[in-house]
């Protein structure tokens, strides 16, 4: 199966490839569980799919990049609002299963101790290196606001490694 890409037909298969270790990145970083991480990118695919099915196509790939980062985090935030999720503790943070590529390094776990809008704007400015603009429009939100989130976030982490005395 293809989709249009500009003005190129592009392989839902490639796509998968391409994308998958991004939107997973990004679902890590808001579900904070494997298992829920990895349902995120697959219903973010399965939505693609059915998209396309009925004909929708994007006018480049950064219009498809920005349309799987916006039904990524937007999945995560239906998951994380489902009464049976906040009733309940994931096998995963029980485990402290972390991201293979990222938890070996000791920033990346003050990240996930930051609040959800620093943490999601920190790793996409960082990890996925998006323009304050992009992030700005996957969180539906202002680029000035983007920039705060930066800004505190940064400060937050800067407090927590001096607590820890990893910074001077």
């Amino acid at each position: 199966m293809t989709l249009k890409c500009g003005e190129q037909e592009v392989l839902i298969e490639d796509i998968v490839r391409k994308y998958s270790a991004m939107l997973y990145h990004v679902a890590m970083i808001r579900m904070q569980n494997q298992s829920d991480a990895q349902e995120v990118v697959q219903d973010t695919f399965l939505k693609l799919v059915s998209k396309v099915k009925s004909g929708m196509s994007f006018a480049d790939e950064e219009h498809l990049k920005a349309w799987l980062l916006t039904v990524a985090i937007n999945r995560g935030k239906s998951i994380v609002m489902l009464a049976w999720n906040r009733k309940t503790e994931g096998l995963d943070s029980i485990k402290q299963v972390a991201d293979d590529t990222k938890s070996e390094s000791y920033a990346f776990e003050y990240v996930q101790k930051l609040p959800k809008n620093y943490r999601i704007a920190i790793d996409l400015f960082y990890y996925e290196e998006m323009t304050t603009e992009q992030i700005a429009v996957t969180m539906k939100t202002k680029p000035a606001t983007v920039r705060s989130y930066l800004h505190r976030g940064r400060e937050k982490l800067k407090q927590m490694m001096e607590a820890d005395g990893y910074v001077g």
